[in-house]
């Protein structure tokens, strides 16, 4: 048996409704205004000469190998003697990698760590797991101004703070702190 299809009724289609437009006069149309260029004033343009990978190669040559310094725990004013030895820095592009000894209260223990050339900033690893003055493995101190004021982050959020702060023994001068701006 066949089902009946509902009944559609057929719409009769109609052409779009077109309103008239006037066109403007080709008179009344302005042109662009457009602003003649001047050639460029060499006194507007700043070019910057700050090379960081030519820096990262200077500074693996002429940084000092041997750091002496402190090391303060939070919370404590006693000071424990520190002394850095860099075996090895490697300029990779804008970064250095070192590669030294960190003594603290006569405790040695390798390191390892990155310090940009660009910024100054300064990553060190303590590799090992014997490490002295409460410092844990897997934390790092982190430097903004090369080895001069370094913070330890502790692997934990509960890990006791510390400031290690060192200076080359040599005559090198530190450059001085840039803004970041």
């Amino acid at each position: 048996m066949a089902v009946p299809l509902p009944f559609l009724p057929l719409v009769a289609m109609t052409d779009p409704a077109l309103l008239p437009v006037d066109l403007p006069a080709p008179a009344m149309v302005s042109p662009l205004e457009v602003e003649t260029i001047e050639p460029l004033d060499a006194d507007r343009i700043e070019v910057r000469t700050f090379d960081p990978i030519k820096r990262a190669r200077k500074l693996a040559l002429e940084l000092p190998r041997q750091w002496q310094g402190t090391l303060r725990l939070a919370k404590s004013t006693e000071h424990l003697p520190a002394d850095l030895v860099i075996d090895r820095l490697v300029p990779l592009e804008a970064m250095l990698d070192v590669f030294g000894q960190l003594t603290i209260a006569g405790q040695t223990f390798p390191v390892q760590g990155n310090l940009n050339a660009a910024t100054d900033q300064l990553s060190l690893v303590p590799l090992g797991d014997d490490l002295p003055a409460e410092l844990e493995p897997g934390g790092n101190f982190l430097g903004l101004q090369m080895f001069n004021i370094s913070m330890w982050i502790g692997p934990r959020l509960t890990s006791r703070a510390a400031l290690l702060s060192l200076k080359p023994i040599t005559g090198y001068q530190e450059p001085p702190v840039r803004g970041l701006w």
